[in-house]
Formats: C-alpha cells, structure tokens, sequence
C-alpha cells in the first residue's frame, strides 16, 4: 500500500511541474507581443571592462515581481557583462546574449535583490534600469565580486551622464 502512495505522490509532484513549466511557457509567448526583442552584438570579443557574475532576471520597472521571461530575459545564468560599441553587454553562458543600447539606459543602481534572488545586503546586486520597446525594466547581476560591481556602476553612471550632457538643448526635444 505504501509504494501506492509514493507512485500517486510522484505523479502529482510531476504533474504540478508540468503545470508550472507550461504557465512559464505561456507566460514567455505573451510577452513577446509586448517586448522587442533585445538587441545582439555584432562584436562579443570587443567587450571590455567585463565584471564576472550572475544574470539574475529582467523584471518591469514598475512591479519588481513581475518577471520579464520572453526572449530568455527570466533565464538565470553566467555573465559577463561589460561594455561594447553599442552600449552595455551581457554576454551569457547558457543563455542569449544582448545588448542593452546606450541610448535605452535609464540608469544603475544597487539593490539588495529580486525576483529570483535576494541577497539581503544593501548592495547585493547591480540593478541596471533600461528601456525595452516602450517599458522600463530592471535588470538584476550579482557580480562576483562587489568591489567590481561598484566598479562597473560607476562606469555606468558615467555613460548616461555623458549621454545626457549629449541630448539636444534648443528646446526641440530632440524630434525632428
């Protein structure tokens, strides 16, 4: 009677995952009508100022619970994130690499965690905020090392203030 029980137990543990795995599925094919795909880099070997860690997740700006898991935003894994011609890189193992472009960074902070990994500590993880398509969106990396992290934000910092001091001032907003 008792392997009776384990069997159903198996089988409802395995039903429960199928459940999820599709809710996580379905979840992904939605958001690729609302998200744009991000963009790639054309040249992975010119990243430089690479801090090592660990991709967390994307999430909206607006609701740090609301897991972005189209296009493999949601997929945690290996990375090195660094600098490239188009702006910030992520180049992932196990995972699509993307670009987030100069002109879509928002800026950088540090948090101490998201969904999907919370550290506890103040500066646990570098949360970088950045435009996708029409939403801003947080994306979360625990560098391996937090003096590198610290690092990496600064640079960062740096880039947007450059990009700001760079934006048309004649009143026209830009648009032309």
């Amino acid at each position: 009677m008792k392997w009776v029980a384990v069997i159903l137990l198996v089988l409802a543990l395995l039903l429960l995952w199928r459940m999820m795995f599709m809710g996580y599925r379905s979840r992904a094919l939605r958001q690729k009508k609302e998200f744009p795909r991000p963009l790639g880099s054309r040249d992975w070997k010119g990243l430089r100022d690479a801090v090592d860690g660990v991709y967390v997740s994307t999430t909206d700006a607006e609701n740090a619970l609301d897991r972005i898991a189209a296009h493999g935003l949601g997929t945690r894994s290996a990375v090195s994130v660094g600098f490239v011609a188009e702006g910030v890189g992520l180049l992932r193992q196990g995972a699509r690499s993307f670009v987030v472009p100069t002109a879509d960074i928002v800026g950088v902070g540090h948090g101490p965690g998201m969904v999907g990994k919370w550290m506890g500590r103040e500066k646990g993880l570098v949360v970088l905020r950045w435009k996708l398509g029409e939403r801003v969106v947080d994306t979360g990396i625990k560098p391996r090392h937090p003096a590198e992290g610290a690092r990496f934000a600064e640079q960062v910092e740096e880039l947007v203030r450059t990009k700001d001091q760079q934006k048309p001032t004649d009143g026209s907003g830009g648009a032309r």
